[in-house]
């Protein structure tokens, strides 16, 4: 009350000296814009301002205490200017998080976390930084502060956690916590697509039968990574039956869907592990119809290992695939194989003759020239098939070293002391006699017709050896 009395005392104060000043004369004060003109006295002008003045100073009281949002409160200027900053700073942190400067975005992305309206998604992006820069304790803070921040909604949250544990190479732990999310979130396709490439690392093929389904009804995968994946896990339940038994592998054959079974693929393993069953007719019997429907060279080459039931009617189809086929050195192979089921010599060193011609790989130049060779051996011709096998031999994978050899023309070996000497001449003579059938066949032809070998070539093996270790045995015993 007393202030207000003061003011007032002032008040008439300084209208009694502006009396005196103006009295006689009030000058004026004048304000032309265009053609606008408007002239009034310095009294008015001095009057209106310090109304002006009280409004709005009135108006400002008014703001601060009735405006809900403190448009006049420094802190709420000062949150807001700090909260623009921090939005700012995260746009950046998130660009160079996509440019690669891990330090940088995890800086910027964690320092103002606190201070933007949703700190989800900086600490994300830190999380991203840290683990990229293999900051272990970096990025499990920052996926802590995140879940905390989402206040329940935290499925994306753990679900990256997850894939941080598939990147770190802790498959399983990385599979479990998915395979708990996708209790809650059945239909993620993130979720679901790793689950997929956990049970790939792992080899879980039962796993992943199971997720195959779901795959499909969501399309989580392409039809053609869909058909590759039902082949992976169809052919491990075959190998697995394989070592089961003959029986266990033909349920699994027959469990197999039917659209797969008319697969190349799969095909091409089943028929693998009934050669390797010694299901020889049975397989002969697949390829042959396989063949019918779709021709392949690897399946062509099966049936040179395997003991078809009828040989001479699958001489007849490879013939008859011949026409078209002129200078496939796979066909002509397989051809000569069957010829010698057939006891066609003739035939068989023909298309092995045509096939060594055509061959373009090392690996089969060295096959064939096996082939030829020891047919060559059986028929008495004993130089041309030395020939081939050197030929087979120069053309191994891992050659043989350079060893010291005895002479080529050696006629005496020396005589060892009495206590080292062998037994008796007929073993020395076995050895002798065992020696070329034990280490250089097997060496130059080590392929899995071992059923077919014994089958064609046993009898002149039996007629050969003799003639073969003869000269020795009657050396040995002129000898001594």
């Amino acid at each position: 009350m007393k202030r207000l009395f003061l003011y007032i005392l002032v008040a008439l104060a300084l209208g009694g000296v502006a009396a005196v000043l103006f009295g006689s004369d009030p000058g004026y004060v004048q304000v032309s814009i265009r053609d606008w003109m408007i002239q009034i006295t310095l009294v008015e002008a001095l009057l209106g301002f310090l109304v002006c003045c009280v409004l709005l100073a009135l108006l400002g009281m008014a703001l601060y205490v009735f405006n809900p949002i403190k448009l006049l409160d420094p802190e709420a200027w000062r949150k807001f200017i700090s909260r623009r900053r921090a939005e700012d700073a995260t746009t950046e942190g998130l660009e160079l998080l996509l440019l690669g400067r891990w330090q940088d975005s995890y800086r910027l992305l964690v320092q103002y976390a606190d201070k933007v309206e949703n700190p989800v998604v900086n600490y994300l992006g830190g999380a991203i930084a840290a683990h990229e820069r293999d900051d272990l304790l970096g990025r499990n803070f920052c996926l802590d502060r995140a879940e905390q921040s989402a206040q329940g909604g935290d499925y994306g949250i753990r679900a990256l956690r997850a894939w941080f544990d598939m990147r770190d190479g802790e498959i399983e732990k990385g599979l479990t916590l998915f395979k708990i999310l996708q209790r809650a979130v059945p239909e993620s396709p993130f979720i679901l697509r790793n689950i997929k490439d956990c049970y790939l690392t792992l080899e879980n093929w039962d796993g992943l039968r199971d997720l195959l389904p779901l795959l499909a009804r969501h399309e989580i995968v392409t039809p053609q990574e869909l058909r590759r994946l039902k082949l992976r896990v169809e052919g491990y339940r075959l190998t697995r039956a394989s070592a089961q038994g003959i029986t266990a592998l033909r349920q699994a054959w027959q469990e197999a869907p039917k659209p797969l079974q008319a697969e190349h693929e799969l095909i091409a393993l089943y028929l693998k592990y009934l050669v390797q069953h010694g299901e020889d007719v049975e397989a002969g019997t697949l390829l042959s119809r396989q063949l019918k429907q779709q021709w392949d060279d690897e399946l062509v080459a099966l049936l040179g290992y395997a003991e078809n039931g009828e040989p001479e009617r699958l001489q007849l189809l490879l013939e008859g695939q011949l026409k078209s086929r002129p200078n496939n050195p796979t066909l002509l192979l397989t051809l000569g194989r069957v010829s010698l089921r057939n006891q066609s010599w003739v035939k068989a060193r023909e298309y092995f003759e045509q096939a060594l011609r055509l061959s373009t790989t090392n690996s089969m130049t060295a096959e064939i020239s096996a082939e030829l060779a020891r047919l060559l051996a059986h028929l008495g011709a004993l130089e041309p098939s030395l020939e081939h096998y050197q030929r087979a031999m120069q053309l191994l994978p891992n050659q043989l070293p350079t060893l010291p050899l005895p002479e080529k023309h050696l006629e005496r070996l020396p005589r060892l002391p009495p206590e080292q000497q062998a037994p008796s001449a007929s073993a020395s003579a076995a050895s002798v006699s065992a020696t070329p059938e034990t280490s250089a066949e097997p060496s130059v032809s080590a392929t899995p017709e071992a059923s077919a070998e014994a089958s064609i070539s046993a009898e002149p093996q039996a007629n050969a050896e003799p003639s073969v270790s003869a000269a020795p045995v009657d050396n040995a015993a002129s000898e001594k």
